[in-house]
């Protein structure tokens, strides 16, 4: 037992403990894989000495790749925005443009409404003189053919006496026109509630 105790006696049982261990991992193709590792510890080993930005590391490596590509993303996005910021400003050049040409038609459309207005004032004495002036039956006769409004408008400034005879001689044309007259008197007669007291 003295033998199994020295150390001559565990050197011979690690070396062959050492050569089944490398026979048995070569055969089953282990040992390359080793051999690959060791090569690239070794590789690893050579590229840390000299200086820091000599090192070989992947993880850095991948983390500088996806800088770089977000980098790259950005770059393409803030060139996005800004050619979008430039045709939103066109865009806006234009509407600018636009809502100076609506502004000034409104002035125009304004000034013509008022002056149509100014006129339609003028217009309508004259047209209900002229039918203050007519036989009652005729001039209802020619009221049964305008709209509804502007017979309220041009009744509204002719005398009430007038007015009457003309709406009378305006429903003896027709049952259809004896309802138009009652609803033309009671625009009259909202129109006139309507109007302010003087």
């Amino acid at each position: 037992m003295k033998f199994l105790q020295s150390p001559f006696f565990a050197a011979i049982l690690g070396g062959v403990l050492f050569l089944l261990t490398s026979t048995l991992l070569t055969t089953q193709g282990i040992a390359t894989d080793l051999r690959g590792v060791e090569e690239s510890r070794a590789a690893a080993r050579v590229n840390t000495k000299g200086s820091s930005w000599d090192f070989f590391n992947p993880e850095l490596d991948q983390i500088i790749a996806d800088l770089k590509s977000e980098r790259d993303a950005l770059t393409a996005q803030e060139k996005q925005l800004n050619d979008l910021a430039t045709r939103l400003k066109a865009e806006r050049a234009e509407l600018d443009e636009a809502l100076k040409g609506i502004k000034k038609i409104q002035q125009q459309v304004d000034g013509d409404l008022f002056r149509i207005k100014e006129n339609e004032g003028g217009n309508l004495k004259r047209l209900s003189k002229m039918y203050s002036a007519m036989e009652p039956a005729s001039a209802a006769r020619i009221l049964r053919e305008l709209d509804d409004v502007i017979v309220v408008k041009i009744l509204s400034l002719v005398k009430e006496p007038e007015a009457a005879l003309i709406l009378e001689a305006l429903s003896r044309l027709g049952e259809a026109e004896t309802r138009r007259v009652a609803g033309i008197s009671e625009n009259l007669r909202a129109g006139i509630s309507a109007k302010p007291n003087k």
